[in-house]
């Protein structure tokens, strides 16, 4: 293992143990053996390195939601389980929790913003990929993204019942099914125009 690996790997238990504020470069370099020198030569500051634990889990995501396009699902239903495994990890992440648990109280948290505009950037291209399929109805793709991810973040976060993660998922995809595709014999009707 070379010398950015063993920073990565001694970083990532560090922040997901203690969460981003308690983490010092100094401890990093100590558990990695390097020298802080060493850890700047790979990363410009602490922030730059903790982006780098976000955008690594960014990408599991979007390794998962790559199997769910596999699976052939109608747009709005795909749409609706790419939100709930999303979601579902992010709610698994201790890192991500720990950030969370850290920043809740804080509105100027950069790490938080990165991690949601990513999702909410996802979701918009796959909206705007529904609607040049006729899929879906043309709206305004940004407010609808934000408002999708937004409903499931009160749920699976403020809701104060315990859910069923599924059946939200089938209540939501309802919800969007009703309001947001386009019904077949409508399109037909004009199509035939």
């Amino acid at each position: 293992m070379n010398k950015k690996e063993q920073v990565i790997l001694e970083a990532r238990k560090l922040f997901k143990k203690y969460g981003y504020k308690k983490v010092s470069m100094d401890e990093v370099a100590r558990k990695a053996q390097v020298t802080k020198k060493t850890i700047y030569t790979y990363f410009k500051d602490k922030e730059e390195l903790f982006k780098y634990f976000i955008k690594e889990e960014l990408e599991q995501i979007r390794q998962r939601i790559e199997q769910k396009e596999k699976e052939n699902l109608p747009f709005i239903e795909y749409v609706s389980g790419c939100i709930y495994e999303m979601l579902k990890i992010r709610n698994e992440s201790k890192l991500f929790n720990n950030v969370l648990e850290e920043f809740k109280n804080q509105e100027n948290d950069n790490f938080l913003k990165l991690y949601d505009q990513e999702i909410i950037e996802y979701i918009e291209s796959k909206l705007k990929k529904g609607i040049a399929s006729k899929q879906i109805k043309e709206c305004n793709t940004d407010l609808i993204a934000f408002i999708i991810y937004k409903v499931y973040i009160a749920i699976m976060f403020e809701y104060p019942k315990r859910i069923d993660e599924k059946k939200v998922t089938a209540e939501i995809t309802a919800i969007l099914k009703n309001n947001l595709c386009i019904r077949e014999d409508k399109y037909e009707k004009e199509e035939r125009k």
